[in-house]
């Protein structure tokens, strides 16, 4: 090896540059003048000085007007004190949610707002729905449509109103030919209805309806048919209430019919254990202004009208049935909601009064559906 090459010296320069600056970092950054000097270093000579910390210092001097002294003996639980900003105290709808999948589903409901159930001033409710049950064979298939206003008027007070209610109807009528029966049947009427709450457990709730049911061919005075109903209020508890009354339905299949149950209200669901209309509800969802619920019901269809027969005679049908509904709704603040139902209708009767004729038809299905402001 030729130590005098140039290239050899260039070659060892890095080499001898490297291992001086590793055996530099091995230097204790934080050693004295005495550990230095047992390393035989002067303080002089260390390529590092060691690092001193800073003296404490306060942000706030003690003349500064922000400068309190800590008083030891002071709770931490004082001194550690939150303040809520305006933002968080009033949380958006999602953040709600959010909070509320670690609840359980009674904890759930009972934090939802409660709607309203009335609307302020005269108009109450604007609604209309229909009603489709299917036809085959010799079936008779009816559509029905019908709309109606709702007017509340304190009687004397807002706590005791008086609803009063016009509604117009109408049935579609398909079947076979060889059934006498009109092809459209129609509805008007007017029902009044008074709340009065009499104490703090007992109540009253009485309705009268004036109504003209016909098919608009004949001029008849059985086609004016009222009717009437009267139900008193017994609160229980907060959570049961009893009822019980009579109605007059002024029908040639049902004349008056007695009214008895018992109404068990909870969080988020509602059981009516009533005579003629049994119902169970529950809520299933719920949100700004609005809660979905689904429920099964029962409840008795049809009418009497006065129509005309095919051989020009003036006479009274009855269309009767049976109805078992499962129906989902979504209420809204003020009364309003919308509905779709979906049931199965047995015990089907069709029948004429003056000259005698029944026609008793096999079970079907329903949809119906509506819309209420």
């Amino acid at each position: 090896m030729q130590f005098n090459s140039l290239r050899f010296w260039l070659a060892l320069f890095p080499l001898c540059l490297a291992t001086e600056t590793v055996c530099a970092q091995y230097v204790p950054w934080s050693s004295n003048s005495q550990s230095s000097s047992n390393l035989g270093v002067s303080d002089r000579q260390l390529p590092y000085e060691a690092v001193q910390p800073l003296p404490p210092t306060d942000v706030f001097p003690q003349s500064s007007p922000f400068n309190t002294p800590a008083d030891a003996t002071m709770p931490i639980a004082q001194t550690a004190a939150a303040v809520i900003p305006p933002e968080l105290d009033e949380m958006p709808y999602d953040i709600q949610m959010g909070e509320g999948l670690r609840l359980d589903e009674d904890e759930i409901f009972r934090t939802r707002p409660i709607l309203a159930t009335s609307k302020p001033g005269v108009l109450q409710a604007l609604t209309t729905d229909s009603t489709w049950i299917a036809g085959s064979g010799d079936n008779i298939g009816i559509t029905d449509v019908l709309a109606t206003i709702t007017l509340g008027f304190p009687a004397p007070t807002i706590d005791s109103p008086l609803i009063v209610t016009p509604g117009y109807g109408m049935h579609f009528l398909v079947g076979p030919e060889s059934i006498d029966a009109p092809a459209t049947l129609y509805d008007v009427y007017l029902t009044t209805r008074w709340i009065r709450p009499i104490n703090e457990r007992w109540g009253l709730i009485l309705s009268g309806t004036a109504g003209y049911y016909s098919d608009f061919k004949l001029q008849q005075s059985d086609a004016f048919r009222p009717s009437a109903m009267a139900i008193a209020t017994y609160n229980w508890t907060p959570s049961w209430q009893l009822l019980g009354g009579v109605v007059w339905l002024n029908r040639d299949d049902f004349n008056i019919l007695p009214i008895a149950g018992v109404v068990w209200t909870g969080e988020n669901r509602k059981l009516e254990l009533t005579f003629p209309r049994p119902r169970y509800s529950q809520l299933w969802d719920y949100g700004p202004g609005y809660e979905d619920w689904w429920y099964v019901t029962g409840e008795l269809g049809g009418g009497t009208w006065a129509v005309q027969r095919s051989n020009g005679a003036g006479d009274l049908l009855t269309l009767s049935d049976y109805r078992v509904i499962f129906g989902m709704e979504r209420r809204r603040d003020g009364g309003g909601k919308s509905f779709i139902e979906f049931g199965y209708v047995f015990g089907r009767e069709l029948e004429y009064k003056e000259n005698p004729y029944t026609l008793d038809m096999t079970d079907t299905v329903m949809i119906r559906s509506g819309w209420w402001f």
